[in-house]
């Protein structure tokens, strides 16, 4: 897990994520919130959250190959690897039972998310000074599209991760059916603020991802209603 100004919702994403795994190793890359002091909080309380390193460079994709080096040697040919969790994705279902039903013969699983989104009107009614865990029944909007990224990996002996990587390799063969993430993008007017500057910061650095982010304020992506029920009925008229 690879946080970066996550204060708002770092606490419900570990505590969702000690629900399914074994250890979750979570790394800061360079938080100017209380992100990283939650983290440590946690980690002494409970002894699956590992806070285990602040990265303070720039960010780059293969930073989670740092704890991959550091941990691999825990790992047998039973075990999979959740090589990416981000602080606002949540799995709805029982992960470990969904694991265990993969076949041998695939080695890696993509998630299938449904991306909430915050309404011009949802600003105006909704009570963004409540904790998330409080806040997240009330944010109800998502996007029709469901994106499509990998997230598990089957480890083996062979396994390995190069920095320059954004996944382990090899990577073996990809399980057909994805398994479902309710990922919370945007969560109050503040943080969509923090979130556009900070991937704007690493699109200037170099980082070599964010290029889906087209908008040129965070405010391009609100929509109202309206606008998102459109989107809604074109998605719909061209996947018929």
């Amino acid at each position: 897990m690879l946080v970066k100004n996550e204060a708002d919702i770092v606490e419900a994403c570990l505590q969702d994520a000690c629900r399914w795994s074994d250890k979750v190793i979570v790394i800061d890359n360079g938080s100017a919130d209380n992100t990283w002091q939650i983290v440590q909080q946690m980690a002494a309380e409970n002894q699956k959250i590992v806070a285990f390193m602040r990265y303070e460079g720039p960010f780059h994709i293969g930073i989670r190959s740092k704890a991959f080096k550091a941990f691999k040697h825990e790992m047998t040919s039973n075990d999979w690897w959740c090589v990416r969790l981000d602080a606002d994705e949540f799995f709805p279902s029982d992960v470990r039972q969904f694991l265990q039903s993969v076949p041998k013969k695939y080695c890696n699983i993509k998630k299938e998310s449904t991306d909430y989104v915050l309404t011009k009107e949802d600003l105006q009614t909704l009570d963004f000074s409540l904790p998330f865990a409080q806040l997240q029944p009330h944010i109800k909007h998502y996007l029709p599209h469901k994106r499509r990224e990998r997230r598990f990996v089957r480890h083996s002996a062979i396994l390995f991760w190069l920095e320059k990587w954004r996944y382990p390799h090899p990577l073996g063969r990809t399980y057909p059916n994805p398994i479902p993430v309710n990922h919370y993008q945007y969560r109050s007017p503040e943080q969509m603020k923090k979130r556009y500057m900070t991937r704007q910061q690493a699109k200037n650095d170099g980082c070599g991802t964010f290029k889906h982010e087209k908008g040129n304020n965070w405010e391009d992506y609100v929509l109202t209603n309206q606008q998102l029920q459109e989107q809604f009925s074109q998605y719909l008229t061209q996947n018929k």
